[in-house]
């Protein structure tokens, strides 16, 4: 609850630093390349099984807000699909983490048309299942409701109301509900390739 009240406050100064008329609004959609940060030794898979991103769609809204000459505030909302997949021998298991984000990131200008950015992230899990063999198991008593993490990306303005965003999102707490004595851990990273439009 700390983390989500400081996410709050750091919007709340941000906005305060800047008159209504300057803000831009917009929504975005494109692609989310999931996967985690643990070997498969560390989440008792055999060695020999692939470990692969899972594909998937990030969609959502955003604002952007000059805070100075060369710096924007942006705050931004979207659901992310995260994960990982693991295949061998022609059979597939999806681990599918499904999130509401909001990232709080600082932008910089480098020129009119490109900048990069980075800042705190909370994501709330709508869903957490397993995909194995055509069907899905629910795994959501097994992943924390939560998640604080970090993004940091680069967008480019291809036209004048046309973002192209490139970002990595790197899960900072552990996703995995075990239980007392459990070590077991999971870590997303995700990467997200967007386009957006504001208005």
């Amino acid at each position: 609850m700390r983390k989500v009240m400081l996410v709050l406050v750091v919007v709340l100064f941000a906005c305060s630093m800047a008159s209504a008329q300057d803000m831009m609004f917009g929504a975005k959609a494109g692609l989310s390349l999931g996967n985690v940060s643990q070997d498969n030794e560390d989440l008792g898979i055999p060695s020999e099984v692939d470990k692969k991103m899972r594909m998937g769609l990030t969609f959502g809204a955003m604002m952007h807000m000059p805070l100075g000459e060369n710096m924007m505030f942006m705050g931004e909302a979207a659901y992310v699909q995260k994960g990982v997949k693991f295949e061998e021998g022609g059979d597939e298991m999806i681990m599918k983490m499904d999130f509401l984000q909001v990232d709080a990131l600082v932008k910089y200008m480098f020129a009119d048309s490109f900048g990069i950015y980075a800042g705190p992230a909370f994501g709330f899990v709508l869903s957490a299942k397993q995909e194995f063999d055509g069907h899905d198991y629910d795994m959501k008593d097994y992943v924390k409701s939560t998640e604080l993490s970090l993004s940091f990306g680069g967008q480019f303005m291809a036209a004048e109301n046309i973002i192209v965003d490139a970002r990595y999102n790197m899960g900072l707490t552990d996703l995995a509900d075990a239980e007392e004595g459990d070590d077991f851990e999971i870590n997303s990273r995700t990467i997200l390739l967007t386009v957006g439009y504001m208005f």
